[in-house]
């Protein structure tokens, strides 16, 4: 299998499907990362940022996201955003080569990273050493990145 991990948008061939399957599966995030795009909200195109998407024989599986979280004053702060992996490609490992990727040089930019999980991925953001917060609007997870 040929595996391909780099940066994308939602212009890139095979978003369009794996956004329709995360709708159907009840997930808006691929939705919101596409509206954000489009207005200009949200790039990818600050300091630090950047927008993965996960190929495997060239079919896109999984993207994941990386900003300057919006919610904080610091520029320091990151946030990991919109990561979904397609309902086939789940529980192969696909999820956490793309948090390793997007969190790669990630220390140059950013003290620690946030998160605002679904209760569905708890387990995996705390198996990946993310710390569950509580009481933080809009974080359930925070990634100290010294701890790396």
């Amino acid at each position: 299998m040929n595996i391909l991990i780099e940066s994308i948008t939602p212009d890139n061939k095979g978003f369009f499907a794996l956004k329709a399957e995360s709708m159907a599966a009840g997930f808006n995030m691929l939705h919101r990362l596409e509206e954000n795009w489009l207005n200009g909200k949200n790039r990818f195109d600050k300091a630090g940022e950047n927008l993965l998407g996960f190929y495997a024989d060239g079919l896109l599986i999984g993207v994941c996201g990386l900003n300057q979280d919006p919610y904080t004053p610091s520029v320091r702060t990151g946030r990991l955003r919109h990561l979904y992996v397609g309902i086939e490609w789940r529980r192969r490992q696909v999820a956490i080569a793309l948090l390793r990727a997007i969190l790669e040089g990630s220390g140059r930019w950013f003290d620690f990273i946030n998160t605002n999980a679904p209760q569905s991925a708890f387990i995996f953001y705390e198996r990946a050493g993310f710390i569950p917060l509580v009481d933080v609007d809009k974080v359930t997870h925070r990634l100290y990145l010294t701890d790396i």
